[in-house]
């Protein structure tokens, strides 16, 4: 399939039906600027060929166009090619479009119309097949790339596998690889059943049976840990290819990741401190509630003053009232322990009362010796006096209680007073500040806590700046994810270090798998050379080795097969690398098996040093070299050419090697290549010099004049300048 002509009406910038691009079989060049349509001109082709899908798109559809029709007006999208494959052909994709009201559009199903030519005629086929018969999927796959993200053709794992079906002989062997393992598999069953049955030797075979199935699971833990960190070591290392080509658009996004960092922990705190202002809390946890409270705390202050002051005057009256009664008493005591004439009385406890009531009884004073009758003086004296200690026994108690009641006495029987003056004291000093300074410091909270909310306001102002910054720059840097931005680039130590242990633990595993083959092999060889007694046994044994040996084979055929395949495309390659780099430095291009099935392409010095970060331009010339290499391929294989269609893909290259790059596939390589790039414009003006030195055809794009701020207003032209 060679393509001769491209025309595309109405789709999205390319407005009108003056849209035509005229193809030669080499190299044509399609020059644009950032957002002049190379991409729109890439996804034209991509919806022309998309023939699983038959809705028309209003996304598609011209602003431009849009915007001038009238309610009731129609029109249609379309995009055209003629090609040559087998003879001249034709397809055009399309669907109609019909203004229904002032905002909407009414959108048609998408229609092919394909013709092709029968000698000298011109007849119409269906365009959608003709399509699929002439270009299909599995083509697409390895004709057409947007961007230098995709040129890795081998990223997807089925790519190899679609590579060596339509290419090799190579899949053929899985058939048979699959029935000579199921008939090795069957005439082991058969082998380990005779052996049990031999009686000479069936201990010594299941003994070996055992290790064997032993050894065989740990092999299959074995290969299963390898697989995983074979996928692991892939991981690591695609992340840091990714990592490195994203390098700079990383850096800025570090950049804008941090400052958004910053001003969001700020704006953090700041609404945490103002948070922190609960003025409910803060009434009684801090005591603002006594804002108001020194005026009264001068007015408790005074009124403490005064209860303490009159409780003192009031106390000391009192206990000078008491000490008057109290001496009353005394007084009292005194005078009557004098006798009539003056002279003190005994004691009143002498003589006691036990004496008296003996000397009443017996009718004589035992003090004089003195006989006292009943009814004498004396007799009566010592009644009396008996009657006199009785009534001082009882006195005494009565007095000794109204002293106590007298001595007990309180004036105020609670220290309420003391407790309100010491209160008072208490709340006055440091205290007494913090209270009065309370007014002042609620305002001062309540002028920080709007500042701080001037401050989150600029804040979210900044913010929103740095957030649509970044939002930019993830539309900038397309396929690259956030999350790949966001690692910062001390992580690629990191993932290096992984990398490495990676690799150290990959190396271990393999010597422990070579270990346990041959541990394998000298069981089964063990278990071979046992000899039987049954002739059964005997012949079922060879039979197991002879389709084992048919298995083993085949497998070594598939691999020997596969390896010669990649061989042969790896040397393709390289060939086109060595003339691709001109003059620059290229190594050499290696098919490395990764995991089970997979392949990846990578990059050696001639003395075997794999090239670990090759620059932007060195990959895309590698990948570049193995899709022409598949190019070979298919035109051998299937005797049919293609083209190579790519949007964008060396945008990493330098003028210097834009020049000997473009100049190669110009004058070299003799296949169609259809490259849109900004390569050649600087500075928005197309660098005539270096154009001319191609001789390929080379068409500028650009946005004819536009309104920055209406998107009606954009057109891409299309002028052919060589």
């Amino acid at each position: 399939m060679i393509i001769k002509e491209i025309r595309i009406k109405n789709f999205r910038s390319y407005y009108g039906d003056e849209n035509s691009f005229v193809f030669s079989d080499g190299l044509t060049l399609i020059l644009g600027d950032n957002g002049d349509g190379k991409t729109t001109f890439f996804e034209a082709l991509e919806w022309l060929f998309n023939t699983t899908s038959d809705n028309g798109s209003l996304y598609t559809i011209s602003e431009k166009r849009k915007s001038e029709m009238m309610i009731g007006d129609k029109d249609d999208v379309s995009v055209y090619i003629s090609f040559e494959h087998d003879g001249d052909k034709s397809v055009e994709k399309s669907f109609t479009f019909e203004k229904t009201s002032e905002t909407n559009f009414k959108v048609g199903s998408a229609t092919y119309k394909g013709y092709e030519s029968n000698g000298s005629e011109r007849e119409p086929v269906n365009g959608k097949l003709l399509i699929n018969r002439c270009y299909d999927a599995f083509i697409r796959n390895f004709s057409m790339f947007k961007g230098e993200n995709d040129l890795n053709v081998f990223d997807n794992a089925e790519s190899l596998k679609q590579l060596i079906d339509k290419f090799s002989e190579i899949s053929k062997f899985d058939t048979f690889v699959k029935y000579a393992e199921k008939f090795e598999d069957n005439a082991n069953k058969a082998l380990k059943s005779e052996l049990k049955n031999d009686d000479k030797i069936s201990k010594e075979a299941a003994s070996l049976d055992r290790e064997i199935q032993e050894v065989s699971n740990a092999i299959q833990a074995k290969r299963k840990d390898i697989k995983e960190k074979e996928e692991a070591l892939n991981f690591y290392n695609s992340k840091l290819s990714q990592l490195e080509e994203s390098k700079e658009s990383s850096e800025q996004y570090h950049d804008i990741k941090e400052r958004l960092e910053a001003k969001e922990a700020k704006r953090r705190k700041l609404q945490a401190q103002i948070s922190l202002v609960n003025y409910n809390h803060s009434l009684l946890d801090k005591l603002w509630i006594l804002c108001a409270f020194p005026p009264i705390l001068n007015e408790f202050k005074k009124k403490c003053s005064a209860l303490s002051k009159t409780k003192r005057q009031e106390e000391k009256e009192f206990d000078k009232e008491k000490a008057i009664k109290l001496g009353k008493l005394e007084a009292y005591e005194e005078i009557h322990k004098s006798l009539c004439n003056g002279s003190p009385s005994l004691p009143w406890y002498l003589p006691n009362q036990e004496t008296m009531e003996e000397m009443i009884h017996d009718h004589i004073c035992k003090v004089c010796g003195r006989p006292a009758e009943e009814g004498s003086e004396a007799y009566n004296f010592m009644v009396g006096k008996l009657q006199e200690y009785k009534e001082h026994i009882d006195n005494e108690a009565k007095e000794k209680e109204k002293k106590k009641i007298i001595e007990e006495e309180s004036l105020f029987k609670h220290n309420n007073i003391e407790d309100l003056h010491h209160l008072s004291i208490s709340l006055s000093g440091s205290r007494e500040s913090e209270i009065n300074e309370i007014p002042t410091l609620i305002q001062e909270r309540l002028e920080l806590v709007e500042r701080f909310r001037g401050d989150v306001k600029v804040l979210d102002e900044e913010i929103k700046d740095i957030e649509d910054e970044k939002s930019r720059l993830l539309l900038q840097a397309g396929n690259v994810s956030e999350s790949l931005l966001s690692s910062k680039f001390q992580d690629i130590k990191g993932l290096f270090e992984q990398s490495k242990q990676a690799e150290v633990r990959l190396t271990e595993l393999n010597g422990d798998l070579n270990v346990l083959n041959i541990k394998m092999k000298d069981l089964k060889d063990r278990l071979e050379d046992l000899n039987p007694s049954s002739t059964q046994t005997k012949i079922t044994k060879k039979v197991h080795y002879t389709l084992e040996m048919i298995y083993k084979a085949f497998q070594k055929a598939k691999e020997y097969n596969l390896k010669q395949f990649l061989g042969d495309l790896e040397n393709r390659a390289n060939n086109y690398l060595e003339e691709l780099s001109a003059s620059d430095f290229h190594g050499q291009i290696r098919l490395v098996s990764t995991t089970e099935e997979t392949t990846g392409i990578r990059l050696f010095s001639s003395n075997n040093t794999e090239i670990k970060k090759p620059s932007g331009s060195q990959k895309t010339v590698m990948y570049i070299s193995i899709l022409f290499a598949i190019s070979d391929f298919t035109k051998e294989k299937r005797e049919e050419d293609y083209p190579l269609i790519f949007d964008a893909a060396t945008s990493s290259f330098g003028d210097s090697k834009e020049e000997g790059f473009y100049n190669i596939i110009d004058k070299k390589i003799k296949k169609q290549c259809i490259i849109a790039t900004k390569d050649f414009i600087t500075k928005g003006q197309v660098r005539t010099n270096d154009i001319e030195k191609l001789s390929c055809s080379v068409y500028r794009i650009k946005k004819d004049n536009f309104d920055s701020s209406n998107l009606a207003t954009i057109q891409t032209i299309i002028e052919r300048i060589k």
